[in-house]
């Protein structure tokens, strides 16, 4: 049972949506979701989606510390995640500081600005227990953590956490499964191929 008390409301400053650091994550599930949403066709789902290729080699130490660890490509590991605009926000944040695709956002967009940790798995019944924390790149930039804020309801947020969890086991398991098969020379790794695997699933 989660202990700790956050204070939240959203102003929807879009400083989240916006950040020129900050990769919006899509996890294949994401993916699925917003293409079945918008019923995209293969090459509208390719111009909606950014890999951000990091030239330099990570240790096993740093892959094991993501979220969601980056997918081997033809130009190197990449990071998915939404395209970004030239500005640095979002491709589906408009001119009003609003989401385009608000019911159809990635859980990473849903959770923030808190993230979760698991604490155990029970084998018995598969059930999750999280612990919530605000995300460090909330405490950056995030108006709508402040004393003025209300406190959130923890049971609702770590509800929502439960199901990140599960669906970032799932994805993580994709990438891996991706990885082994690019490494064993049995497909191509090109974003296109990336994006048919997906949409085999």
């Amino acid at each position: 049972m989660q202990k700790d008390r956050f204070k939240f409301r959203c102003i929807y400053c879009a400083n989240c949506c916006s950040d020129k650091k900050t990769i919006v994550n899509a996890t294949y599930l994401d993916i699925l979701r917003i293409t079945k949403g918008l019923n995209l066709t293969f090459n509208e789902i390719l111009e909606i989606l950014g890999f951000y290729i990091y030239e330099k080699n990570f240790s096993n130490d740093f892959i094991k510390k993501m979220v969601i660890p980056p997918i081997i490509t033809e130009k190197g590991n990449a990071f998915v995640g939404l395209l970004k605009k030239s500005t640095g926000a979002c491709i589906f944040l408009d001119e009003k500081k609003k989401c385009k695709i608000y019911n159809l956002r990635p859980m990473f967009c849903r959770t923030f600005p808190f993230t979760f940790k698991v604490l155990n798995l029970r084998r018995s019944n598969l059930k999750i227990n999280v612990q919530m924390f605000y995300a460090i790149k909330a405490k950056e930039y995030c108006k709508g953590i402040s004393d003025n804020a209300p406190y959130i309801s923890n049971k609702k947020w770590v509800k929502i956490g439960k199901k990140v969890v599960e669906e970032l086991k799932e994805n993580n398991k994709f990438i891996e499964i991706w990885n082994m098969n690019v490494k064993k020379g049995r497909i191509k790794p090109t974003a296109q191929n990336f994006i048919k695997t997906i949409l085999k699933i």
